[in-house]
């Protein structure tokens, strides 16, 4: 077992950067690694010394979203709710944070990895990394993850991607929600830092009265549209944990098995 931290947390030069670290996992998401995010987020957001946040994965992947391991099928509404609490607060401190959220993507996303993508302010990947919402293939939904997708790529862009689970190119995501891809490792690393040092000559509080501003002119104005949004997303998210579906989903992962769907329902149907 590696006995390195799951999340590594270095600040230098104005610049914290925050690095999933299970590459044999593909930086898989625990609670234990949200536990610690939970933890540093809010320090870094009153940090003086960092202006810019830079969050990325090691090895060969970003992020392959929700480590589907650690969750056999739990249907401890308690349980389910308390995880789905400590995820979507890591999700909205990134999403509010009040400096510049740089994703620095490495290679490929999947599922909660893309939702992080989302809540970034500028994206730049490698053009061999690819994107994908595949929990629709696990008997699950995107759901903690949607309230930041679906507004940004619209509801038939997002429709097309949550349901079919397929790999997204870098160079199609090029074309919408990425702001640069690049060639190799060392041109992602330049391309990252040109953006740190336009962003380091701007001014904090600007910066962060834009992204309020934006956020606020994003929702209409409408004060109460997130909590109805949230209450939305924590309905769909308890239901999914708690149904037949996820349970056969996971385990068919867990053994390694491509689910057959229709053999599920051909068994829930003598039931």
């Amino acid at each position: 077992m590696s006995s390195e931290p799951e999340v590594l947390i270095s600040v230098a030069n104005h610049v914290a950067t925050v690095t999933l670290n299970r590459p044999r996992k593909g930086n898989a998401l625990t609670a234990g690694m949200n536990t610690i995010l939970l933890d540093a987020l809010p320090k870094l957001a009153v940090d003086p010394d960092v202006r810019v946040l830079v969050l990325t994965g090691s090895g060969k992947f970003f992020c392959t979203g929700m480590d589907l391991s650690a969750n056999r099928g739990s249907v401890d509404p308690e349980q389910v709710k308390g995880g789905f609490f400590k995820g979507r607060q890591v999700y909205d401190l990134l999403n509010t944070f009040p400096k510049p959220v740089i994703a620095r993507i490495n290679g490929p996303a999947l599922g909660g990895g893309v939702g992080l993508i989302f809540t970034a302010d500028i994206r730049v990947a490698v053009d061999n990394a690819y994107f994908a919402l595949t929990e629709v293939k696990r008997g699950i939904i995107p759901a903690i993850i949607s309230q930041f997708i679906v507004p940004e790529l619209g509801k038939h862009k997002t429709r097309e991607y949550m349901l079919t689970g397929r790999r997204v190119p870098a160079s199609e995501g090029a074309g919408s929600f990425l702001t640069a891809t690049v060639s190799s490792q060392d041109e992602l690393d330049a391309k990252v830092k040109s953006y740190i040092e336009m962003l380091v000559d701007s001014a904090p509080d600007a910066m962060a009265d834009i992204k309020k501003l934006i956020d606020m002119v994003g929702s209409g104005g409408d004060k109460d549209q997130h909590a109805r949004v949230q209450k939305g997303v924590e309905d769909a998210y308890v239901k999914m944990m708690q149904s037949d579906e996820a349970a056969y989903g996971i385990m068919s992962f867990l053994s390694k098995q491509k689910p057959d769907w229709n053999q599920f329902l051909k068994d829930k149907a003598k039931l």
